[in-house]
């Protein structure tokens, strides 16, 4: 519990004496009479503390403050807790000298020290008014700054800040436009040029003392190392160049979780373009990693064995890279893949199937699901594989359907070819004979399964569906071996505008249409009858009249070899 003390009172009997010392008292008091912010607001020690942790909470902060590089200065409000017997929570404030005054102990010189060192300067001097206490000194509210930037920043100039703010703080505060400013050609084009020719790892800060420092947002990105994106302080000077068209030439591919291609910083060494390429990827063969580097009229490229673990692990010297090295880590090849198929409809055991590349067989995955219902229906079942390795992948689709459209064929072939184009990307089918392979065990009609291969076997219908110049079009009951005449007698016959010579069966799989002497007719096709077109007396009368001219042009030519 907290000990205040005003003007010798305790809490409990000061806040007695500004109950009873308020106009109102001796009446029923409203909650809009007597606030408790009224009263905390004649108590400065409780205003201040109240304020301070109301400004804490307000700046953003995007980590945990790290007091090993936070560097305490003047504006910073810090807690001093002296835990023993008698608690002392006290709230101090450090002086523009960057000093702290502690009561009944003294002034404690902080100026340029991190909040790490200043515990352990506060924490003995401390302990020698209070022995035996325990003594913490923790950052409340972080004092506010003053920071200059310029360069590749759509805002430059002078800025306020927090000092638990770091350099991308300061940038992302200078790219930052009033709501009145922001337009879409800012997103659209502003915004995206400054990514593109702003530097990231060149950034420099210069401190007051004149001291400058590099800052690399993108090993800060990688890493979190806050050496390489510092808090601010007073009187920082923030400059971020511009990107020239050689610095993006290093970079790092293979065997590493990410290919990552960066500018070039000079002292760039080979272990910190791995540590860019945020480390190895299993399995590699890094043993042999190849490191290229350009000439310097980049006409010539040479090459140089590296063992990348050796180096890492500190056996081996550590290159320092040049503007255009790319390191290639090679990866061991592993044929472990997670190939899988999907099984749907009349299985047992339906669902997504692990299979091997290149070695697993329709039968094997058939077996592991248990086989077929007894609804299934073979005839009708189809494997559909897809064109492109990646279904989900719509850029390999399209490149796939323009691939398709290289054709000569004649212009009324080409909607027909355009049509089965399109069927033929959303999945192919594998010629397989399903009756054939499990019915009657002809292993020849056995295959080779592929990554996202879909094996459908669909429900027995038990009908023919009839339909089209038909007296009663719809379905009508299967009978093996019966033809196409069959079917239509059941439906009715046909109707007086039947086009009876065009007849076609449609499969019910692969929806080919065929005629009636060119198939089987089994469970789940469809029958069509099409209808008789009219001739029109003006199409006759077309027709005549061509053929008519036609005569007479053949007449003249035998007429006039005749004269000859």
């Amino acid at each position: 519990m907290r000990k205040f003390m005003w003007f010798g009172v305790s809490p409990a009997v000061a806040l007695t004496l500004l109950i009873l010392a308020y106009p109102g008292r001796g009446k029923a008091q409203t909650d809009e009479e007597l606030r408790l912010p009224d009263i905390l607001s004649l108590r400065p020690d409780l205003r201040t503390g109240s304020k301070a942790a109301a400004e804490s909470r307000s700046v953003p902060l995007d980590s945990p403050v790290d007091p090993d590089y936070y560097v305490v200065g003047p504006g910073d409000v810090l807690a001093l807790n002296i835990w023993s017997s008698s608690p002392v929570d006290l709230q101090l404030t450090v002086t523009p000298e960057g000093v702290l005054l502690i009561p009944a102990v003294g002034a404690v010189d902080l100026e340029g020290a991190t909040l790490t060192e200043a515990r352990a300067t506060v924490g003995p001097l401390v302990s020698r008014k209070y022995p035996n206490a325990m003594i913490s000194l923790t950052l409340l509210v972080p004092r506010k700054l003053t920071v200059q930037i310029s360069g590749e920043v759509m805002r430059e100039g002078m800025f306020e800040m927090y000092g638990v703010h770091r350099v991308d703080n300061l940038i992302e505060e200078a790219n930052t436009l009033p709501t009145t400013q922001v337009t879409k050609y800012f997103y659209d084009v502003d915004l995206q040029a400054l990514r593109q020719k702003a530097s990231l790892r060149y950034i420099t800060i210069q401190k007051l003392d004149g001291s400058t420092h590099r800052v690399d947002l993108v090993r800060y990105a990688l890493t979190g190392d806050p050496v390489w994106n510092p808090y601010l302080q007073e009187g920082d000077r923030v400059f971020v160049p511009k990107r020239g068209p050689r610095d993006n030439r290093i970079g790092v591919y293979g065997g590493v979780v990410r290919n990552f291609a960066v500018e070039y910083v000079p002292g760039d060494s080979l272990s910190d373009l791995i540590e860019l390429g945020m480390g190895l990827r299993t399995p590699h063969n890094a043993e042999r990693s190849v490191l290229t580097r350009l000439s310097e009229d980049g006409t010539r490229m040479d090459t140089l064995l590296v063992d990348v673990p050796a180096i890492l692990e500190g056996r081996a010297v550590n290159p320092v890279l040049r503007a255009g090295d790319r390191l290639l880590v090679p990866v061991v090849r592993d044929d472990r893949e997670g190939n899988t198929v999907y099984l749907e409809g009349e299985f047992v055991r339906p669902g997504t199937y692990p299979i091997t590349r290149a070695h697993t067989r329709l039968s094997e995955v058939v077996a592991r699901a248990g086989g077929f219902t007894p609804n299934a229906n073979l005839s009708a079942a189809t494997v559909v594989r897809v064109r492109v390795a990646r279904p989900d992948r719509p850029d390999e689709l399209e490149q796939e359907r323009l691939l398709s459209l290289r054709t000569s064929l004649a212009i009324e072939d080409s909607s027909y070819y355009l049509t089965e184009t399109a069927l033929r990307l959303k999945g192919e089918v594998v010629a397989v004979d399903f009756n054939r392979l499990f019915v009657e065990g002809d292993t020849t009609k056995d295959v080779t399964l592929r990554n996202f291969d879909r094996i459908v076997v669909p429900t027995k219908s038990g009908t023919i569906y009839v339909f089209g110049q038909v007296i009663s079009p719809g379905h009508v009951p299967f009978q093996a071996g019966e033809a196409a005449g069959f079917y239509i007698t059941r439906a009715g016959g046909f109707t007086n505008d039947a086009r009876t010579g065009d007849v076609k069966v449609i499969k019910g799989n692969t929806r080919t249409w065929l005629d009636p002497d060119e198939t089987i007719i089994e469970d789940g096709d469809f029958i069509w009858v099409p209808k008789e077109v009219p001739t029109r007396f003006a199409t006759v009368l077309t027709t005549v009249a061509q053929l008519a001219t036609v005569l007479a042009a053949l007449a003249s030519v035998i007429l006039v070899a005749n004269t000859l």
